[in-house]
């Protein structure tokens, strides 16, 4: 499972609400897990605040119907405690939808579906939460890259260490070197896994890439680089290595670095008013924190003599974590007082349909004054 925040957080409230759900609140393979969309959204609206809601995912590998319902509540209780700590329930609003529409089929060499394959989809725990505390209308910022970032990554590894299918199986570990990709095979328009179930070849000469479109150059860029790594002395040690090899080895133009990326173009790739076409790369060959090291044998034994050390590690960020992010907020929330509960006398509503014992009617005495009257 991993954690990942939207940026979007300036948009009316029906926008998050109807990516989630659908404009008609209809979107197939989406159901609300907790919350009322109607209120999340009238509280979205009624935010002062530039940033209006914070709204994320949490993603997982396992299918939707590997998780029972209980471990689902769980989870979701367990984030808010961890986004909110020191507050209650009523200070905050969250909606949590569930989508389990990724990789309900198999596909076939084309990236087509193959019928009767159809499955549950891939879990995916989606909330938007508006950006103001409810009882002082003060604003509330769910997360903060700077200062909740551990906080939150400790209790997703905490999380992912403890968390069980329904099967007892282990969930998958983001963090385990296995599972680290060489590069993005999602990224583009190119039909899925092809052509991204890639085959080993350098590129003797410049002019072997691939020039049809964005994805064929990407993929055959791929394909060169994956040939470089698996060389016994790969030339490819660090960030600085790849863009040399990107730029001198291919002949293609660096047109921008990033932590997780490389942007290219290639002179002779263009758009359609006769300029280079930019091409993004990611992966892990790719990151700025780059090193071969991390796609060998021994990257993998050494995470798994780690274990106990992680362990300790994220028990303790998690635990100082909370600590410090309480104390925050009871000091800036601290006029936050809760309501005097509501003197209300609830009576029973008696109709026709509640059931009731049957009493013996006492007969009633006629105490009406009598005339008599005198008839003609």
């Amino acid at each position: 499972m991993i954690v990942k925040f939207f940026r979007r957080s300036k948009d009316v409230g029906s926008k998050p609400i109807n990516y989630f759900l659908g404009a008609e609140k209809d979107r197939e393979f989406a159901r609300i897990l907790s919350g009322d969309p109607v209120i999340t959204e009238h509280l979205i609206n009624a935010t002062k605040f530039e940033n209006k809601y914070k709204s994320g995912v949490l993603s997982f590998a396992e299918r939707a119907d590997e998780i029972s319902e209980a471990d689902k509540l769980a989870i979701m209780r367990s984030f808010e405690a961890t986004l909110f700590p020191g507050l209650e329930p009523d200070q905050y609003d969250i909606l949590w939808i569930e989508h389990s529409d990724k990789d309900r089929f198999d596909v076939d060499s084309d990236g087509k579906q193959i019928k009767g394959t159809e499955r549950s989809g891939r879990l995916e725990l989606n909330f938007v939460i508006p950006c103001h505390e409810l009882r002082t209308g003060q604003r509330l910022q769910p997360f903060y890259s700077a200062t909740d970032m551990r906080r939150v990554n400790a209790w997703k590894n905490i999380t992912n260490r403890e968390l069980k299918t329904l099967s007892g199986a282990a969930v998958a570990d983001p963090n385990d070197p296995k599972r680290h990709r060489k590069f993005n095979k999602y990224l583009g328009s190119a039909p899925k896994p092809s052509p991204f179930d890639l085959t080993i070849k350098k590129s003797d000469k410049k002019g072997e890439l691939d020039l049809a479109g964005r994805d064929e150059l990407r993929a055959s860029i791929h394909r060169h680089m994956l040939a470089m790594l698996s060389e016994r002395n790969t030339e490819l040690h660090d960030r600085k290595a790849v863009v040399h090899e990107l730029t001198t080895g291919l002949g293609l133009i660096c047109e921008r670095t990033a932590k997780k990326s490389i942007t290219i173009s290639h002179p002779l790739l263009l758009d359609k008013n006769q300029d280079p076409l930019r091409v993004r790369l990611e992966g892990g060959i790719y990151n700025e924190d780059f090193t071969p090291a991390n796609f060998t044998a021994a990257a993998d034994e050494k995470y798994d003599n780690n274990r106990i050390r992680r362990q300790i590690k994220d028990d303790t960020n998690y635990s100082e974590g909370m600590r410090i992010k309480t104390e925050q907020n009871q000091e800036l929330y601290k006029d936050a007082v809760a309501p005097l509960p509501l003197d209300i006398v609830v009576k029973p509503v008696i109709t026709a349909e509640t059931p009731h014992a049957r009493t013996e009617t006492p007969p009633v005495a006629d105490s009406a004054f009598k005339r008599s009257i005198q008839r003609p």
